[in-house]
C-alpha cells in the first residue's frame, strides 16, 4: 500500500506528462509512451543502458519516502516541496532521496499559509548520499534540519535561500524535548510526531561525510604580517546574518567550500556515536558534546572558508583531528561597535594549521580580529597535540581602538611552531595576539607538555601601534626549546613580546622545568621603537641553558628584555625603526642551573639611547663558557643592574658580566652572593667583570664569596675614563681564630726516650720540594682564609687589569710578620718565651750511641 496525499492520489504516482518525480515512479515507462514507435528501432541494449542512466539520474534527485505525506513537484530546475506534516512550529518531511542538481532548487514553498512555523526538519531515509549541487530555498522563515545517515556533499554550485538557520547533519535521528525520536534509520514504527523543539542529534556507529567543495573564498590581504583581511561576497553555503550554520556529522571536509554566518555562528562537529545536544538560542543552536562517544577528523583545503564575521559572531570545532592548510581559513573579524564571540576548537587529538595560498600571502590561519571600534573576539584551543607550521598562524589582533582577543592554547601532549611559507620566507608561522592602532593587543597564553619553536617560528604579544602589547605566558610540564633562525631574514624561533612603535610591550613569563634556547633563538621582551620593553620572568625547575650564534645575523642565542637593533633584513621586512629608543625592563630567572655558553647572552642592555633594565638571578650555579655572557650595558643610557644569587659561578673562555654604560650614563652595579656567601667565584681564561662607564661614574661590583679565583688575564673593573670610578669590594667570611691555652710540660723530655735511632739520608739521594710562587702566597697567619690582597693586590700591570679602586671588607688589617724565633726562654712568672735571639745555652749530651750507618 502506498500513503496517499491530501488529493488521495498514491505519493509519487502523478498523471504521465506531468513530470512529477517521485517513489514509483516509472521513468522507463514514460520514456516508452513519450517516443512512441521509435522504440522500434532500437536495440534492445541501448533501450536497458538508457534505462539504466535515467533511473540513476532520477535517483539522484528528491522524492517522498511516503511516510509522511510529503509531496514533490517538479517543473524545470525546480523541485517544489509541499505538504509534510505539521506539529506546532514544526513541519515534518521525510525523503527516500534528496538530491539537486548543478542549476537546479529545493523550493519548500507554504502554499497554505502555514503559521508559526519555526523548523523545517527533513530525513532522508533511503540510504543514498544526498548530493547537493543547487539551491535550497524556503519561504517559512523558518529554521532548517536535513539529516542523511548516509552523507551530504555539498557542491561548489550549493547555497542556501533560507530564513533562519541552517544544520545538515548525517545524524541517525533528531531528538526532541520530550523524549521523541524523528529517525531515518527506523521506519518500522510510524513516526511520532511532536510539538516539541528539538533538542539534539543521535548518532548511530559509523556516521557518513560531509563534503563541502567550492572554488576558494577568493578574499585578498594587501600585505600578510601588517593588514587586515580584505572580504568580499563569497558564494557558498549562507545563512541570513545572526543565524546559524552547523554541519555536524561523521568525518567534514571542507576542499575550497565556503560556509559564512555573517554575525551569526558556524558550528562544525565531527561526531563517531553518541548523542549532540541542540541549545536552541535567539539565533539558532549552540551545540553540546558532553554525550558524544568518540570524535572524528575534520579538514579545511584548497582556500576554504569558516566566516562568522560581524558583532557577535562565534565559531565552535569539534573532532578528533582538525587541520587547515593552503590559505584556508577560520574567520571571525569585528566591523562594527559591538564585540564579537570567540574562535572556540576542541579536538581529542591534534589540531594543524599549515601553510599558505600559492602566493604566499593569505596564510592558514584561526584569526579573530577587530577594523572597527568593538571588541575582537578570544581564540581558544584544546587538543593534544597542536602544529603551526608552514607560515601558518593563530591569530587575535586589533587594527583600530578596539581591543583585542586573548588567545590561549592547551595543548597536553605538545606543541610545534615551525618554520616560514615555503613560497614566502617572511611569512613566517606563529601564535600570536597583536595591534596595530590605538586598542590594546590582547594576552596569550599557551600551556602544554613539550613546547618546541624552531626556524623562524614564533609565538609573540607585540604592539605595531600605539595600543599595549599583551601578556605573553607560557606553561610547559616536560620542557621548552627553542632553536634556529629563518635564515634569509634571520627572523628568530622564539617567545616575544615586542613594541615596534610607541606602545609598551607586554610582560613575559615561562615556566617549564627546562629550557632551551640554541641557536640564535629568543626568549625576548624587546622594544624597536619608542615604547618600553616589557619584563621577563623565567621559572626553570632544573636548567636554564642558552647556547650560540647565527653565521651573518647580530643578535645570538638570547634570554633578555632589550633595546635590540635588528638584523637589517629583519628591519626591512618587518619596518622596524634603524634605533631604538624606549627603555629595557628586567629579566628574572630562577633555576637550578644557568648555562650561557658558545656567544650566547642573558641581557638587559640598551643598544638605542634608552636605560638598560635589571637582571636578577637565583640558580644554585651559573656557567658561562665560550663568550657567553650576562650583560646589562647602554650604548648611551644608564646601565642596569646585575644581581646573582647562586652557590657556584663560573666564568670561562671570554665570557663576561657587564653592566657598561657607554656616553654619558653611569655604569650599572654588579653583585654576586648567594642566601649565604657563593661558595666559589671563578675568573678564568681573559673573562670580565666590568661596571665601567665613559663619562658617567663607573658602576660598584661587589662579590660575596668564600672562594674567589682570578686568572693573570682576567679582569674585574669598576671603571670610567672620564669621570668617576666605581668601587670593587671582595666580602669574605670572618674567620675567628681559634685560640686554647697549652700546657707546657715541666719536665724536658729527653731524645732517647722518643726518638729512635735512624741514619741520615745521603744528600745525593733524591728529595722532595714544596714551592709556593705567584702574586701573594700563604695567608698572613694560619687562621685567615686566602686573603683578597693576596690574591689582586700587586702591581698594576699597563692595562690595568684590576681596578684602581679596590676596597676589602671585613679582612683585618694584615701587619708584616715578626722576624723568626731563634730560641726561647722561660721568664719569671713561668711563661715560655720565644725569642729573635739564640740564647747562649749548655747543649745537652745525649748517652745515645750513634749506629754505623752506610757501611757498605
Amino acid at each position: 500500500m502506498f500513503a496517499t496525499d491530501n488529493r488521495t492520489r498514491p505519493i509519487g504516482h502523478p498523471p504521465l506528462g506531468k513530470g512529477r518525480v517521485g517513489e514509483g515512479s516509472y521513468p522507463c515507462v514514460a520514456f516508452f509512451f513519450q517516443i512512441g514507435i521509435t522504440l522500434r528501432i532500437l536495440s534492445a541494449a541501448s533501450v536497458y543502458l538508457y534505462c539504466l542512466l535515467t533511473s540513476s539520474f532520477v535517483q539522484a534527485q528528491i522524492s517522498s519516502d511516503g511516510t509522511v505525506p510529503t509531496n514533490v513537484d517538479r517543473s524545470g530546475n525546480v523541485f517544489e516541496i509541499t505538504g509534510g506534516t505539521q506539529a506546532g512550529s514544526n513541519l515534518f518531511h521525510s525523503f527516500k532521496e534528496f538530491s539537486i542538481p548543478t542549476g537546479s532548487e529545493a523550493f519548500f514553498r507554504n502554499t497554505t499559509n502555514l503559521n508559526n512555523i519555526n523548523y523545517i526538519i527533513n530525513r532522508v531515509t533511503g540510504g543514498s548520499i544526498s548530493n547537493i549541487d543547487g539551491l535550497i530555498r524556503e519561504n517559512y522563515g523558518a529554521n532548517f534540519i536535513l539529516i542523511n545517515p548516509s552523507g551530504i556533499n555539498f557542491g561548489p554550485n550549493a547555497q542556501l535561500n533560507i530564513g533562519g538557520s541552517f544544520l545538515g547533519s548525517t545524524a541517525s535521528s533528531v531528538k526532541f524535548a520530550d523524549g521523541v525520536e524523528f529517525s531515518a534509520t527506523n521506519l518500522q514504527v510510524r513516526p511520532l510526531l511532536t510539538i516539541s523543539v528539538p533538542v539534539g542529534l543521535q548518532f548511530g556507529q559509523n556516521p557518513g561525510t560531509i563534503r563541502v567543495q567550492g572554488t576558494g573564498q577568493g578574499f585578498t590581504i594587501a600585505d600578510p604580517t601588517f593588514s587586515p583581511v580584505t572580504r568580499n561576497t563569497s558564494t557558498g553555503l549562507r545563512v541570513q546574518p545572526n543565524q546559524t550554520l552547523a554541519l555536524v556529522g561523521g568525518n567534514i571536509s571542507i576542499d575550497g567550500g565556503t560556509l559564512t554566518a555573517e554575525g551569526g555562528r558556524v558550528e562544525l562537529g565531527s561526531v563517531a556515536q553518541g548523542q549532540v545536544s541542540l541549545n536552541p538560542t535567539s539565533g539558532g543552536w549552540t551545540l553540546g558534546y558532553q554525550g558524544a562517544v568518540g570524535f572524528k577528523d575534520i579538514e579545511m583545503r584548497s582556500q576554504a572558508l569558516v566566516d562568522a564575521s560581524g558583532s557577535g559572531g562565534s565559531i565552535q570545532v569539534q573532532g578528533q583531528n582538525f587541520s587547515i592548510s593552503d590559505g584556508s581559513l577560520v574567520l571571525i573579524q569585528n566591523q562594527g561597535f559591538q564585540p564579537t564571540g570567540a574562535i572556540q576548537v576542541n579536538a581529542t587529538e591534534s589540531v594543524k594549521v599549515s601553510g599558505t595560498n600559492a602566493d604566499g600571502k593569505i596564510r592558514s590561519s584561526l584569526t579573530n580580529e577587530t577594523v572597527g571600534a568593538g571588541r575582537a573576539g578570544d581564540i581558544n584551543i584544546s587538543t593534544k597535540r597542536l602544529v603551526v607550521e608552514g607560515g601558518g598562524t593563530v591569530l587575535a589582533r586589533t587594527f583600530s581602538s578596539g581591543t583585542g582577543g586573548n588567545l590561549n592554547a592547551n595543548a597536553s601532549e605538545s606543541i610545534q611552531v615551525n618554520g616560514v611559507s615555503a613560497v614566502n620566507p617572511s611569512v613566517s608561522s606563529f601564535i600570536a595576539t597583536a595591534t596595530f592602532g590605538s586598542g590594546d593587543s590582547g594576552n596569550n597564553t599557551v600551556s602544554t607538555g613539550r613546547l618546541t619553536v624552531t626556524g623562524g617560528g614564533t609565538i609573540v604579544s607585540t604592539t605595531y601601534g600605539t595600543g599595549r602589547g599583551g601578556n605573553l605566558n607560557v606553561n610547559a610540564t616536560d620542557s621548552i626549546e627553542i632553536t634556529g633562525v629563518e635564515p634569509k631574514f634571520f627572523i628568530p624561533s622564539g617567545l616575544l613580546t615586542t613594541t615596534v612603535v610607541a606602545g609598551d610591550a607586554g610582560n613575559l613569563t615561562v615556566s617549564t622545568p627546562r629550557l632551551t634556547v640554541r641557536d640564535g633563538g629568543r626568549v625576548d621582551a624587546s622594544t624597536f621603537g619608542s615604547g618600553l620593553a616589557a619584563n621577563v620572568i623565567i621559572n626553570a625547575r632544573e636548567f636554564v641553558e642558552v647556547k650560540g650564534t647565527v653565521p651573518g645575523a647580530i643578535n645570538p642565542s638570547l634570554i633578555g628584555s632589550s633595546g635590540i637593533l635588528p638584523d637589517q633584513a629583519l628591519q626591512q621586512a618587518f619596518r622596524t625603526p634603524a634605533v631604538p629608543s624606549g627603555a629595557a625592563q628586567n629579566v628574572t630567572i630562577n633555576t637550578g642551573q644557568l648555562r650561557v655558553t658558545d656567544g650566547g647572552q642573558v641581557t638587559v642592555r640598551n643598544q638605542g639611547s634608552g636605560n638598560a633594565g635589571n637582571a636578577r638571578i637565583n640558580a644554585r650555579s651559573i656557567l658561562l663558557d665560550n663568550g657567553g655572557s650576562i650583560t646589562a650595558a647602554t650604548q648611551s643610557g644608564e646601565g642596569g643592574n646585575i644581581i646573582l644569587e647562586t652557590g657556584s659561578l663560573q666564568i670561562r673562555h671570554g665570557s663576561q658580566i657587564s653592566a657598561q654604560a657607554g656616553g654619558t650614563g653611569n655604569g650599572g652595579n654588579i653583585t654576586i652572593t648567594g642566601n649565604s656567601p657563593a661558595d666559589s667565584v671563578v675568573l678564568l681564561e681573559n673573562s670580565k667583570i666590568t661596571a665601567n662607564a665613559f663619562e658617567g661614574r663607573g658602576g660598584n661590583i661587589q662579590i660575596n664569596t668564600q672562594g674567589l679565583f682570578v686568572c693573570p688575564e682576567c679582569q674585574i673593573t669598576a671603571t670610567s675614563q672620564l669621570g668617576l670610578d666605581g668601587a670593587v669590594q671582595f666580602i669574605t667570611p670572618d674567620i675567628a681564630a681559634n685560640q686554647e691555652a697549652i700546657d707546657v710540660p715541666q719536665e724536658i723530655v729527653q731524645p732517647e726516650e722518643v726518638v729512635a735511632q735512624v741514619c741520615t739520608a745521603k744528600k745525593e739521594q733524591d728529595r722532595s720540594e714544596f714551592t709556593i710562587t705567584g702574586r701573594g702566597g700563604l695567608p698572613p697567619r694560619p687562621s685567615e682564609p686566602l686573603s683578597s690582597k693576596a690574591l689582586v693586590s700587586f702591581e698594576p700591570s699597563p692595562a690595568e687589569n684590576i681596578s684602581r679602586s679596590i676596597r676589602t671588607v671585613e679582612e683585618p688589617e694584615t701587619s708584616e710578620l715578626p722576624p723568626p724565633a731563634l730560641g726561647w726562654y722561660v721568664n719569671a712568672k713561668g711563661t715560655v718565651v720565644l725569642s729573635a735571639n739564640a740564647p747562649i745555652v749548655t747543649p745537652y749530651a745525649s748517652g745515645l750511641t750513634a749506629s754505623l750507618c752506610h757501611a757498605h
